[in-house]
């Protein structure tokens, strides 16, 4: 499972969750088996143990670290197709061993994926822990790793390992401690990754998976940290930038631009029509105040606050709340090149219909042949003015906004032939729109990376 609960700020925070579950429950008669999933356009996989289901992850996560006796077992890994029958990826036999966790890595692209099998020493002495880097970017691309301790710089930082493509990484124990994590390519002295400063907790073992970022940043990378846990901590180049984009929705207001701020420095968009997103302004990770001008240049809306992480893509959508006027609502984007799968963000922006007003509506993505209750990728419940995620198989579909009224479902909107089977993941607008026969309308965007 993702860990969501990291922020660059908390380091406490961080020291908690990475030593949650650690091997002092296990016995030289078991061992462990858990898989990271590090390829970049896969759906969800699950693990198969002895034709068991146990766990799954989706990429940059882990399945939960299950613990066996140790022996010879055999291991499957598998997903649900838009059928929802189980495919096997790969079948193998694994080797448990006492006192180690075999960690298979999952990398590469999905329609040939590569299963590294790491085994891994759950132990270290008293006040130390143990650490090693696996390296699943590029065939073409070695790094070196450096450490620095004390005041996290660099010019101290002395080389621990060099971490080739897919090599297995050889664990080092090293005092438990505040860490910084500085990343070069081979022979170079020049950082292509900065870490913040980390906690090392002893008897624990880390692994940390150097991968692409898929993100913000060109030909960026970001390290996955997985112990002995259920959870992956990621962490992200302190000196990688943000991205922000704007989308209007009020027909009233066109062409629109935006403007950003902080303190005296304000970064402004292009001029948009209304449903149309503005250019990515890349931005440091900050909070910002944001502004809506009209195409005479006229503040139309001020001080809204959107707040930046690294490496994050996010949407500002500005639309109309009837009872407090214009609004904009964050929506944080998902890069990830997703081909098999994909999220879709549903943001609900319809108040009315016949009069009455509307609480939520349901969405149904139909197969072909497919009716609405047979349906398996619904939003069930999306409120007014709020957003939900829905994950949907790679298909054409044809997609369903329901109202329910006196238990009579009402229709408000249909639309055939909406395609995700691009890489990537989707944002779907649903607003209200006079000018259509429905009075209604969706607007539908793709969101993925450039770092392929």
């Amino acid at each position: 499972m993702k860990n969501t609960l990291l922020k660059a700020a908390l380091p406490l925070s961080i020291l908690t969750m990475l030593t949650a579950c650690s091997g002092s429950d296990s016995s030289s008669n078991t061992g462990y088996i858990q898989v990271y999933n590090g390829s970049y356009n896969s759906p969800y996989t699950r693990l198969f143990v002895d034709e068991t289901e146990r766990s799954g992850a989706d990429f940059a996560d882990v399945t939960t670290r299950h613990n066996y006796s140790t022996g010879d077992y055999e291991v499957s890994y598998q997903y649900l197709d838009s059928n929802d029958s189980y495919i096997t990826i790969e079948e193998a036999d694994i080797t448990i061993r006492g006192d180690r966790t075999q960690l298979i890595v999952m990398s590469g692209d999905f329609d040939e994926p590569t299963f590294t099998q790491l085994d891994i020493d759950i132990d270290s002495d008293e006040d130390e822990f143990n650490l090693g880097f696996f390296n699943i970017t590029d065939e073409n691309t070695e790094y070196d790793i450096y450490l620095a301790n004390d005041d996290g710089l660099f010019e101290t930082a002395t080389l621990f390992s060099s971490s080739q493509y897919l090599s297995e990484p050889e664990l080092q124990e090293l005092d438990e401690g505040y860490y910084t994590i500085y990343i070069t390519e081979a022979g170079s002295t020049d950082v292509v990754f900065e870490s913040e400063s980390i906690y090392y907790n002893d008897d624990a073992s880390y692994v940390a998976i150097i991968r692409p970022s898929y993100a913000t940043e060109s030909d960026g990378i970001t390290l996955d940290v997985v112990t002995d846990s259920n959870f992956v901590t990621e962490l992200n180049h302190q000196s990688a930038l943000g991205q922000l984009r704007f989308i209007n929705t009020m027909d009233e207001y066109s062409p629109i631009s935006f403007s950003v701020t902080r303190g005296d420095t304000v970064t402004e968009t292009n001029s948009t029509q209304s449903d149309e997103y503005t250019d990515y302004l890349s931005l440091s990770p900050n909070s910002y105040s944001v502004a809506m001008y009209d195409e005479s240049e006229e503040k139309v809306a001020d001080n809204f606050l959107i707040t930046l992480e690294r490496e994050q893509s996010a949407a500002g959508i500005f639309y109309y709340d009837q009872d407090n006027g214009i609004r904009m609502m964050t929506v944080e984007e998902n890069l990830t090149p997703s081909s098999y799968s994909h999220a879709v963000t549903v943001v609900n922006l319809i108040e009315t219909y016949a009069g009455q007003d509307v609480a939520e509506v349901d969405v149904f993505f139909t197969l072909d042949g497919e009716t609405v209750d047979e349906a398996t990728n619904v939003v069930d419940g999306v409120n007014i003015y709020d957003q939900e995620e829905e994950v949907v198989d790679n298909e054409i579909y044809t997609v369903y906004v329901v109202f329910e009224d006196n238990d009579q479902q009402i229709v408000l909107l249909q639309q055939s032939d909406m395609d995700f089977t691009e890489e990537g993941n989707y944002i779907l607008i649903l607003e209200e729109d006079e000018t259509t026969d429905t009075g209604y309308k969706m607007t539908l965007s793709r969101t993925v990376t450039d770092n392929l």
